[in-house]
């Protein structure tokens, strides 16, 4: 059983490799520690709730936004704004989230508005098969805005 939820963990989590064509196209440098500022909760309810649309336009069941998984959002979030990077973190501590037999993430930085960030996730096969999942039930999304002013965000997804 744990060889099955282990495998699938994996599984997904090739799913999530992927990063944004915005963010596969330029690589930040990697600057001093800054000091970085979350993105407000509206903000991440937006980016909830507009991915639940494309779920309901794909005949998918809507994500519950959940406390779990966005645990693993939140800091890993504003871990890649501090250090400016783009990589995704391990998935199988969430495998550690209730009733969760499935991982997996969206990372994205440079887009500011939660409606340009989803339509760019929702234009990358990776990150689109993610939001599309019949998989996952639950969903963690972070923000946080960088020194610069850069916008990175998380979608953790959890089923």
């Amino acid at each position: 059983m744990r060889t099955t939820t282990l495998w699938a963990a994996l599984a997904t989590a090739v799913l999530a490799l992927p990063v944004s064509a915005h963010a596969a196209d330029h690589h930040p440098t990697k600057p001093r520690a800054a000091t970085v500022r979350p993105r407000s909760d509206h903000w991440e309810a937006r980016v909830v709730a507009l991915t639940n649309q494309r779920r309901e336009a794909h005949g998918r069941k809507p994500l519950e936004a959940a406390s779990c998984p966005d645990s693993y959002a939140e800091p890993w979030t504003r871990h890649l704004a501090t250090r400016r990077v783009l990589v995704h973190q391990d998935l199988t501590p969430m495998l550690s989230c209730p009733h969760t037999s499935y991982a997996g993430e969206n990372i994205a930085y440079g887009y500011e508005t939660p409606r340009e960030l989803v339509s760019a996730w929702m234009h990358s096969p990776g990150h689109r098969a993610n939001i599309l999942s019949r998989h996952f039930h639950r969903i963690g999304v972070s923000g946080w805005r960088a020194t610069n002013g850069t916008t990175y965000a998380t979608q953790d997804f959890v089923g």
